[in-house]
Formats: C-alpha cells, structure tokens, sequence
C-alpha cells in the first residue's frame, strides 16, 4: 500500500513534520538557557501530536482506496480526513495526556496504553465514533493481540532508529559537528530538509501501518471484508 502511493501520502505527513522547525535552534556564541524556548517547544510538541494524527486520518482514506483497487485522490483524503477533525483532534489529545501520564510509571503502563490505543484513529474516523468510544473500541479490537502489536512496533521502530543515527552520523561526518556536540545538520538548511525528508516517509509509512492493522484486526475478529469496512466513505 505504502509503496504504491508513497509520494502522495509523503505529502500529507511532510506537512505534519514541520513543528519542529518551529523551535529555534542555538546561537553559536551565547549562553545556553534550558528553559528560554520551552513555550514554544511544548506548542511544537502539542501541534506534531495533532497534526500527526490528523494525517494518520488522511491517509487512512488513501490507504483503503488502495487497497480496493480504487484511484487515490489528494484532495477526497483531506475531505475524509478534515470532516473528523474535532472527534480526531479530541482523541489526539486525550491518548497523548493518558500515555504520558502513564509513561511516569516507569514506562511500562505507557507502553500498555499506547498498545491497546493502536488503531484509535481509524476507529475514530471509519466508524465515527467520539474520543473516549474510540479509544474503548481499540481497546476492545486490540485484546488477544497485544503482544503482535508489541513485536511489530519493535520490528518497525528499531530498524527506523538505526536508519536515523546512519543519517545523522552522515551528516555530521559532512557538515561537521556544532554546539554542545549536537551535529550541525541540526540547524542547517540541508540538515533540516533531510530530517523532514525522513520524518515524512517514516510517518507515512508508519500511518500505513497503523491502517492495515486496523483493517486486519477487523477482519480477523468479525470476518468482514475491505469493501465492507470502507462503505462508509461512500
């Protein structure tokens, strides 16, 4: 799914990649204050969680187009994905408090969390459900497979991790390295375009993912099929 309409869907999630430039970068020279952009660092972090799952929702209706065979347009994806945009935004906000707050208690209960909430954003937009009756419904689609979604997750992070730190040791190792030991690519132009490169197909491909999960999960637990699920974009 993913490779057939990669460029398309590197769009969508390009776009949900760009917070991060929102925080300024150190001056060569000046004293380092931890806490002098931290305002605008928690508005990044809270704008990569809302626009992170709201293109997970856009390409959501991408994906399934895909996977019935059917031509993908741009434009029908941010319809579908903008028209659940408060229910998406709601649930967004909701399961990164809870996983957070969880993730205080040594990690784990976060990780739990976040497992059972695997594919809350399509549930949120296929069947039209409100943030907390999304969350139960993947709490619910999730039981008996928890530790699948564990091992896949793993599989697909670790690999991404590698591929980053070959990245940013290419690129320390041609832009040379900054302040603080922290590579000069973070604050180049190049830098900057390679990570935003990288973020969008790695969250394009893990929005992916998260969708044919879902389609799975439903099709192993109550025995229907993609145009069946889908029906509700008609």
């Amino acid at each position: 799914v993913f490779s057939g309409i990669f460029l398309t869907f590197m769009v969508v999630t390009g776009i949900a990649s760009l917070p991060p430039l929102l925080i300024p970068k150190p001056v060569p020279g000046a004293p380092v204050d931890p806490y002098g952009n931290i305002g605008m660092t928690f508005f990044a972090i809270f704008l990569m969680i809302v626009l992170g799952t709201l293109s997970q929702a856009i390409v959501l209706y991408g994906a399934f187009q895909d996977m019935r065979g059917r031509p993908v347009s741009l434009a029908d994806c941010f319809r579908v994905g903008l028209n659940r945009f408060f229910p998406i935004i709601g649930m967004a906000i909701t399961m990164g408090v809870g996983v957070m707050l969880a993730s205080l208690l040594f990690v784990v209960p976060g990780v739990i969390l976040y497992m059972m909430w695997f594919v809350a954003t399509p549930v949120c937009v296929v069947e039209q459900l409100g943030p907390f009756r999304s969350l139960g419904r993947s709490r619910e689609l999730t039981k008996g497979h928890r530790w699948k979604l564990f091992g896949l997750t793993l599989l697909i992070v670790l690999p991404s991790l590698i591929v980053a730190t070959i990245i940013i040791a290419v690129m320390t190792f041609l832009l040379g390295t900054g302040m603080l030991g922290l590579p000069a690519a973070a604050a180049s132009p190049l830098g900057q375009l390679v990570n935003l490169i990288w973020s969008a197909a790695w969250g394009a491909f893990y929005a992916v993912l998260i969708v044919v999960t879902y389609h799975d999960l439903r099709v192993a637990k109550e025995g229907i099929d993609t145009d069946q699920i889908a029906a509700v974009f008609e």
